[in-house]
């Protein structure tokens, strides 16, 4: 116990002494947020460590199916981190200046925190088991970081568009929380899509459909420019144009997607 303390506090002690200087030297007070979000981070690196015996009891530290540790131990161990960098985040944008921006990328990380902390019994060593195979299953760090990583983006290009279009930042808003639930609720779709999603093959189809969908709508309702939001063509002709295109390439991904269940089955 005296060790896994120690390993926790000695670059606590370290950091804490560099940022209290910072704060000293350059009288910028709201360092000592930054600093306790830091000690809330490793609050949530430490639990699991320093009750590792309890974690282990509890959820199963070492996975029976494959080597490494178990998908709920995963989940529970990326969830406790979560709150630490929602206010390390928004202590820099605090800092920076810059706390539009600043709340939307930390509000990214609450939906992942959300889902890996109360769904345990999705994100977990049970969902690789598949009859009489280990498949898969519902892995928490690809779930959760793919949702991670599209909400980081899709809340970025709603701050840029905040100043020039506020409509559509609350559409792209809304929208990109509709994709980062879904992404976060495989089983749920696993239910009512054609595919295995706890295969390997089910989860790629089923990432690279998201992916899709969340592109064509953000090409149809943001125009031409994917990646800064600005220079934006709504004109009809455009959307249809847009639409149909995108329609046909749905389609032909789903068949190609139908032909893999296929190959899959065979």
């Amino acid at each position: 116990m005296k060790e896994r303390i120690l390993i926790i506090l000695m670059p606590l002690v370290i950091i804490t002494c560099i940022l209290l200087y910072l704060c000293i030297d350059s009288q910028e007070y709201l360092i000592l947020l930054l600093l306790f979000g830091i000690y809330v981070f490793f609050i949530g690196l430490a639990y699991p460590l320093i009750y590792f015996e309890r974690f282990d009891e509890k959820y199963g530290f070492y996975s029976k199916l494959r080597i490494g540790s178990t998908y709920q131990i995963i989940s529970k161990t990326i969830s406790c981190l979560m709150p630490g960098m929602i206010i390390i985040i928004l202590s820099i944008g605090l800092i920076l200046d810059n706390i539009t921006k600043s709340s939307l990328i930390a509000f990214a990380l609450v939906l992942p925190f959300l889902a890996l902390f109360f769904r345990i019994d999705v994100f977990n060593d049970e969902s690789s088991i598949y009859g009489d195979k280990i498949v898969l299953g519902y892995h928490p760090s690809l779930y959760g970081f793919l949702s991670l990583f599209l909400g980081i983006y899709g809340y970025i290009n709603t701050n840029t568009l905040l100043n020039s279009n506020f409509n559509l930042a609350i559409i792209l808003f809304i929208m990109t929380i509709i994709f980062q639930t879904l992404l976060l609720i495989p089983d749920k779709l696993n239910k009512v899509l054609f595919f295995e999603v706890r295969k390997k093959e089910g989860f790629l189809a089923y990432i690279c459909l998201l992916i899709l969908s969340y592109a064509i709508l953000y090409f149809i309702i943001l125009g031409s420019n994917f990646f800064n939001g600005i220079n934006i063509d709504l004109s009809i002709e455009i959307i249809i144009q847009k639409a149909i295109i995108w329609s046909a390439t749905i389609i032909f991904a789903l068949l190609f997607i139908k032909q893999i269940k296929k190959m899959n089955n065979k």
